[in-house]
């Protein structure tokens, strides 16, 4: 019997555990829903009963699929140990490596690093995910991750990069014309949400991309990054201000796969590009272009 298991069908048993919908599987997954329902079946014919009861928002397991699940997650934690090990062994800089952080970090500061790397080292293939959440490292959903955050997961080694505190923005435009009560682009962060000036909020975003867009057009005054409010020539940080102390940038790893020649060099590249960077991550303070004009 166990020589008939599938690994790929216990994955599809484990998503549908987790997210009670072969929807929710697919899309966890990365597959069509046709290829869920197919595994499953497949599955079931396999131990001859039924892991799943049908119901009408999904799929709930059964008595037997309860009683399967946690040997089932034995195996996956088995076959995620096997995958890092395996990978750690390859010693070719050749072949793919998942790097994974945020698109605002990507495009603000970082591209010009990627493509630097990307051309000292051509037969590396980046599969870049863009992301503010910390990517599952010990299923290797990342190879190298880099993140702001105060609390790295516990399996990760790398190097602490750089405090990136927050700082108040406004266009030039913003500036040279401020009315008496300034307006507030909040962000759906704690960080960035509140005004720290006197200020009335007109406006919300969910995204710091979306919030630079907004004060790139005028819109009004809010918190970024320094990485991002000092990289871009539409943006001054607003005078009489004060940086807002906020998280820690990581470049990380599982402490698993450090040793792989493609993730090794990776780190590298990296961490010395990224020292060249700390000055603006951390927020030393741009000279101003021309002088702003007083509130009015």
């Amino acid at each position: 019997m166990i020589q008939s298991f599938n690994w790929d069908d216990i994955r599809i048993f484990l998503a549908l555990s987790r997210s009670g919908s072969v929807r929710g599987a697919s899309r966890r997954l990365k597959v069509t829903h046709a290829t869920v329902s197919r595994r499953l079946r497949i599955l079931e014919e396999t131990i001859g009963v039924s892991l799943f009861e049908r119901v009408t928002h999904g799929v709930n397991l059964s008595e037997v699929g309860r009683e399967i699940l946690p040997a089932a997650e034995e195996a996956e934690i088995a076959m995620q140990e096997l995958d890092r090990r395996v990978f750690s062994r390859e010693t070719q800089i050749a072949g793919k490596v998942r790097l994974s952080m945020s698109e605002t970090l990507f495009l603000s500061i970082l591209h010009p690093t990627i493509a630097a790397f990307q051309e000292r080292y051509p037969m590396v293939e980046l599969t870049m995910e863009s992301s503010d959440l910390m990517a599952k490292l010990d299923q290797r959903e990342a190879d190298v991750v880099i993140r702001i955050t105060r609390n790295p997961p516990p399996n990760a080694v790398g190097r602490r990069i750089a405090e990136s505190p927050l700082a108040c923005y406004a266009s030039w435009g913003y500036l040279a014309n401020r009315p008496a009560l300034d307006r507030w682009i909040s962000q759906s962060y704690e960080g960035a949400a509140k005004p720290v000036i006197p200020a009335r909020i007109s406006a919300t975003a969910t995204s710091a991309n979306s919030v630079q867009v907004m004060l790139r057009d005028g819109m009004g005054i809010g918190m970024l990054p320094c990485y991002m409010g000092d990289s871009d020539p539409l943006l001054c940080r607003v005078p009489d201000t004060e940086l807002v102390s906020d998280n820690t940038m990581w470049v990380l790893v599982h402490a698993d796969i450090k040793e792989n020649r493609r993730v090794r060099v990776l780190l590298d590249f990296l961490y010395e590009a990224m020292e060249q960077w700390k000055p603006l991550i951390e927020g030393e303070r741009p000279q101003p272009k021309y002088q702003i004009k007083a509130r009015g």
